[in-house]
């Protein structure tokens, strides 16, 4: 049988923790050793944003679409959704420089 011990929550501020963490390690944010920081990929974002809108508005097959998510998530693409993807492709470069 196991016995657990119980501790009572100790409540402490955010400026707390980072005066004790200050004393320590001044060049790191303390927000991003917790995980509570992190810095935007605005490119990535923005490429994401536009392909939404594309999707939105039929601009891709069906087809094209499940290729460009499937690979946006890193999956392996079968031979049909690569012919898709790069048929997605063209229609990106072409809409994108006309």
């Amino acid at each position: 049988m196991n016995i657990h011990k119980r501790f009572p929550v100790e409540e402490i501020s955010l400026d707390e923790l980072r005066e004790k963490e200050n004393d320590e390690d001044e060049s790191t944010l303390f927000e991003y050793k917790l995980g509570l920081y992190c810095e935007m990929d605005t490119d990535y974002i923005g490429i994401k944003a536009d392909l939404s809108r594309l999707f939105k508005q039929g601009f891709f097959a069906t087809n094209e679409k499940r290729a460009i998510v499937k690979k946006l998530t890193e999956c392996q693409l079968t031979p049909t959704e690569r012919k898709a993807f790069q048929r997605a492709l063209v229609k990106l470069r072409n809409f994108y420089l006309n």
